[in-house]
């Protein structure tokens, strides 16, 4: 078996963490794994990544408009590793090229996110696909919901980590400081880190007993530092900028609690990485993914999203309940290992997933051997192009 993934940048995000490790597990049970880098830009860091097992190939830089050559630069390669499994992460450019793929290469899209662009996405291009593997039960319950006629394609797989064995030990002085981190991207959109600085200002104003990192960045990254600046000129929060996910991973073995301040998300990674190392998560009571995970109060805090007060309040009641912090610590780690959200557990699943698809009567469903899709945002509204031709004809 072959498995070929794809992406159109490798920043650090919950999806190409996921695809990282699948495609590592993928490797140590002998299948042959890579990842396609199909972006425009030339310079795209994927140093987050270490050392992985398997290859990362970047495509020649073309220009941003140029997706007919990229989408036959994927479709030339795929017609030669077939037959195969090709997983197009949230390339989405890439993943309109299925009509033109051999019939034995079968394509599996994740519904990364509980988020509008991924359901117009399927609902365009859902009965390209033979399975559209969803990361929550909520998302997969949705889907099914809201398109029936692609229901016999609809899969939950859970993400899973690499959790250790064993809770990692911390320091137990009671006049410790609290350790908080947050990681991810840096933005105002989704990820709401607007209502983080708030957090961060209103534990700094009333003196806590804590210290915040912040690791990760973005294209709101200087707004959020500038609006949180007296608290990192006084060491009261460390930015670390882009990191590796094993220096997120080292990070998460010292932290007592994650914050994730979301406005939506599908099962974040990142909150499964801080659980499996006894991290406690206050997170935003998102419809999806966080609340198949978190009971509140047992294994850790669901805060109503952008209620700021509920998340510095929940920071002080851990901070005056030492026996309640070490209670949702150990549970939290529990959750993980005795839940079955490993990446051991995930990589089976999505096997078991591929090795049915060539018996899947799904196939049949749609044509191949037909052309790719070119996605509607590439393509200049007729007005606009009559418009052009006519000034050109002027000049």
């Amino acid at each position: 078996m072959r498995v070929i993934t794809s992406s159109p940048s490798m920043e650090l995000s919950g999806a190409n963490i996921l695809m990282a490790n699948l495609l590592d597990q993928f490797q140590k049970t002998g299948v042959e794994t890579e990842w396609m880098l199909t972006g425009h830009n030339p310079i795209d860091d994927d140093s987050w990544m270490g050392h992985r097992l398997f290859g990362v190939h970047r495509f020649p830089p073309s220009p941003i408009l140029a997706i007919c050559e990229r989408q036959a630069l994927m479709l030339e390669h795929l017609r030669k590793m077939s037959p195969c499994v090709y997983l197009p992460n949230f390339d989405f450019d890439m993943a309109c090229i299925a009509p033109a793929l051999p019939k034995e290469t079968s394509v599996v899209m994740i519904m990364h996110c509980d988020d509008p662009v991924y359901y117009n996405f399927v609902a365009r291009y859902g009965q390209l696909f033979d399975a559209i593997v969803c990361v929550s039960q909520f998302v997969a319950d949705k889907l099914r919901r809201v398109y029936p006629h692609l229901v016999e394609r609809i899969v939950h797989i859970s993400f899973g980590v690499d959790a250790p064995a064993e809770l990692p030990l911390r320091h137990d002085s009671c006049d410790r400081y609290l350790n908080i981190v947050y990681c991810g991207r840096l933005t105002f959109h989704q990820k709401r880190i607007q209502d983080l600085a708030v957090i961060i200002k209103e534990c700094y104003a009333a003196h806590l007993p804590v210290r915040f990192v912040i690791a990760g960045s973005g294209t709101d990254e200087s707004a959020f530092c500038e609006s949180i600046a007296r608290a990192l000129a006084d060491g009261f929060v460390r930015h670390l900028g882009l990191v590796q996910n094993m220096e997120v991973l080292h990070l998460l073995d010292k932290a007592d609690v994650l914050l994730i301040t979301s406005d939506f998300e599908g099962l974040p990674i990142v909150l499964l990485e801080a659980m499996s190392r006894g991290c406690i998560p206050i997170v935003s009571k998102t419809e999806s993914g966080v609340a198949e995970l978190i009971q509140d109060g047992e294994n850790g805090f669901l805060v109503p999203i952008g209620d700021v007060n509920g998340f510095v309040d929940a920071v002080k009641r851990l901070l005056a309940e030492p026996s309640l912090l070490a209670r949702l610590s150990q549970a939290a780690f529990d959750r993980i290992r005795s839940g079955g959200f490993t990446v051991q557990r995930a990589a089976l699943d999505y096997l078991e997933l591929f090795n049915s698809l060539p018996l899947s009567v799904r196939k049949v469903s749609y044509a191949r051997n037909s052309v790719p899709i070119v996605p509607s945002k590439y393509k200049i509204p007729t007005r606009i192009l009559n418009r052009m031709r006519a000034l050109l004809k002027v000049s």
